[in-house]
């Protein structure tokens, strides 16, 4: 493979990636997304075209130069009128679904490739929603870039790793994109008046990947830190694929890697929000990353866990990357990189991450990422030795074997599958590959990129198992799962018996050396949520809180209620009274904070959640309102009955084997209602365990 151009499994994990963000749950609304009323698409025709425009604002706090690049994605995803390949977000933007506007390339913005961001200084640039380029002096280039949809932007802190892709773009074999002149929008530093802006719109350059140039493409070796958004929601298409808002959608991302440490928040004059992510120093965060890794001091090998590799020149002993820092992967990258290994600019005298041990031997990996391996075994393989959890792995391993199985059976072609898909004694591919999916929760659907009939669909090799299905279709496998990332807390486990310590260091205090950073540690995170608010555009602070519109960190989604896994409790709220500010589960205090006034809905998972459970609510008054909640079952098949049956009226709204009021005469608990329905026949038989509280009084 030429060095610079994508591999499989990374064009695998970038669709991944963007997915993610450009469709469910950043990309359209949850339930009721069809109900939701459409809105015109906005004005793009300057001098009245603000609405067609999102700021992308990056502050320094660092003690190095930053560079920035911004990527317009690729889109070729099913749209309006039957298009198996297009992008509704640009059919809809542009007010015309007769058309595709299928993307088929990426785009790069680069801001300041040659200034940078000195310290202490803020770069911002206006990006549109859409581009519209002279395809006749654009060779190979699309009608439209879209820049909203699964948007990114790179950041780095070393010139090098910023210009072997801005030089090859930039050289005789780059294709710089032209616009069509007075027709439509294009990226631009945002105005002096508006804010300090240190953009130097001479530099402010825009490029068409071509990934068979090497280089082209920013490649994995180069160290960056990523993030993304979409800009805009568009209802599913098969409710219309309607434009619903122009809210700004992200999430702090590590799925993939670690390297700077970030904050982002959304822009919002008047009413600003709290960060995503982290507000730690460089030199704080990179000292914790040394630990977590166990890296020598050169970082030319790591004892706890990988990192990648920034070689040094033995002529010069200068690294390739001069002024770059540690960077890590994510267990999913670890495991994709030790699947199929790649190697820096292609010589396979340098791997990618390190160590690499040749001949390759599992057993000489970094420790606490070798013992993932090892604790899969113990709780999937009889007779499940050091393993007190083997019950939630079950439904993990038998929905992952089936995944395999389906791959086997409809897509598998024994000469021309990429190797390292190939069935092991087991008939099951190597543990490398099979923890690779089971860490990126995809199923095993590899196309296999050869001659006719190479590709896998989701008929031939089926999505897996979704939270809302029931425990005969395996539901509980993604409940289990991301229990499972955090089993360092509730679950009380340590060491070798961990399921991800990636997890842990993202998650975990900062007390115990770990980061406590609010992004995502895999790829269904749900102890952490994508942000969504109206708003004019995002601020990345990079090492520091500077720039912030609000230094206070926005709080994490609620514990998630699954109708078939959890009983819930939910706080009432009315419009316009007194709304919530925080809640505490099996505890005396309010000590998390809610999301919004609103409260919301509450999951407590029986086989976690300790009884007796007081459940402490705080109101915006500062005023404490208590439940308590007595027992919880888990026992039996599932779906658990958590409760017995109960059905609650005026004179008996819940059940005092189940619920009591701390305070006897509480006339705000005692009014709270239970429903405890093994098959709810007003939820198409799905089970109802809920304790439905009255608002503040």
């Amino acid at each position: 493979m030429k060095a610079g151009t994508p591999s499989l499994l990374g064009r695998v994990l970038r669709a991944l990636s963007v997915c993610a963000l450009a469709g469910a749950p950043m990309g359209v609304l949850g339930a009721g997304a069809a109900d939701a009323q459409s809105i015109p698409p906005p004005n793009c025709t300057a001098p009245n075209d603000s609405q067609c425009y999102k700021e992308i604002r990056i502050v320094n706090n660092t003690d190095a130069t930053l560079y920035a690049v911004i990527q317009g994605s690729r889109q070729t995803n099913p749209a309006l009128n039957n298009c198996t390949e297009g992008d509704v977000w640009l059919q809809r933007a542009l007010n015309d679904t007769t058309k595709c506007y299928k993307v088929d390339n990426d785009y790069y913005i680069y801001v300041n490739p040659k200034t940078g961001i000195p310290k202490g200084e803020t770069v911002s640039v206006m990006l549109p929603w859409w581009s519209n380029i002279d395809v006749k002096k654009t060779l190979g280039g699309d009608a439209y870039v879209d820049w909203w949809r699964g948007g990114r932007i790179y950041l780095f802190d070393d010139k090098t790793a910023l210009e072997e892709s801005y030089k090859i773009n930039t050289g005789a074999y780059g294709q710089k994109v032209v616009y069509v002149a007075g027709n439509g929008p294009k990226p631009k530093c945002t105005p002096q008046q508006t804010i300090a802006n240190k953009c130097v719109a001479a530099e402010l350059g825009v490029y068409m990947v071509r990934p068979l140039i090497p280089g082209s493409a920013i490649q994995g070796q180069t160290p960056y830190q990523l993030n993304e958004w979409t800009f805009a929601d568009v209802a599913p298409l098969g409710d219309g694929g309607q434009l619903q808002t122009l809210m700004v959608n992200y999430n702090v991302s590590n799925v993939d890697q670690l390297y700077l440490p970030v904050a982002v928040a959304a822009i919002r004059p008047g009413n600003p929000v709290g960060y995503m992510g982290t507000t730690m120093s460089v030199g704080d965060f990179r000292t914790r990353l040394i630990q977590f890794t166990g890296a020598n001091a050169d970082q030319t090998n790591a004892t706890k866990w990988p990192i990648y590799n920034n070689p040094i020149n033995k002529k010069t002993n200068l690294r390739k990357y001069p002024n770059a820092g540690i960077r890590v992967p994510s267990a999913l990258l670890a495991f994709n990189y030790y699947m199929s290994p790649s190697y820096v600019d292609g010589n396979t005298a340098l791997p990618e991450m390190l160590p690499l041990p040749k001949p390759y031997d599992r057993t000489k990996l970094p420790t606490d990422f070798y013992n993932i391996f090892t604790n899969w075994q113990n709780c999937t393989t009889a007779p499940y030795t050091n393993c007190p959890l083997k019950d939630w792995y079950a439904p993990i391993k038998q929905a992952f074997d089936a995944s395999y199985a389906s791959y086997l059976k409809n897509c598998y072609k024994p000469n021309k599958s990429p190797a390292y898909m190939k069935p092991e004694s087991n008939n099951l591919p190597k543990i490398e590959t099979y923890l690779r999916f089971l860490h990126g929760w995809v199923p095993f659907r590899v196309d296999n990129f050869v001659g006719p009939n190479a590709g896998c669909s989701n008929v031939d090799v089926p999505d897996l198992p979704q939270t809302t299905d029931s425990p005969a279709k395996l539901g509980v496998a993604p409940v289990n799962y991301m229990k499972l990332q955090y089993d360092f807390e509730q679950l009380g486990m340590s060491g070798a018996r961990r399921f991800n310590p990636y997890t842990q260091l993202i998650h975990g205090s900062t007390d115990a050396g770990y980061l406590n950073a609010s992004s995502y540690a895999f790829s269904i995170d749900d102890h952490e949520s994508f942000q969504k608010f109206e708003g004019t555009g995002l601020v990345f602070a990079v090492g520091g809180p500077n720039g912030l519109p609000l230094n206070k960190r926005v709080p994490p989604a609620l514990p998630p209620a699954y109708d078939w896994y959890t009983a819930s409790v939910t706080p009432g709220y009315q419009q316009g009274t007194t709304g919530w500010k925080a809640y505490g589960l099996c505890s005396e205090t309010a000590n998390r904070e809610f999301p919004n006034d609103v409260g919301g809905v509450i999951g407590l998972n029986p086989r976690t959640t300790p009884a007796p459970c007081t459940v402490t609510f705080e109101d915006t008054t500062g005023k404490l309102f208590k439940l308590k909640i007595l027992k919880f079952n888990a026992t039996g098949s599932l779906p658990y009955q958590i409760w017995p049956q109960f059905e609650d009226t005026p004179q008996k709204p819940f059940d005092p084997t189940v619920m009591s009021c701390p305070n006897p005469n509480d006339d705000w608990c005692k009014y709270t209602n239970e429903r405890a329905r093994i098959s709810d026949p007003e939820k198409g038989g799905r089970p109802t365990f809920s304790l439905s509280a009255r608002k503040p009084n």
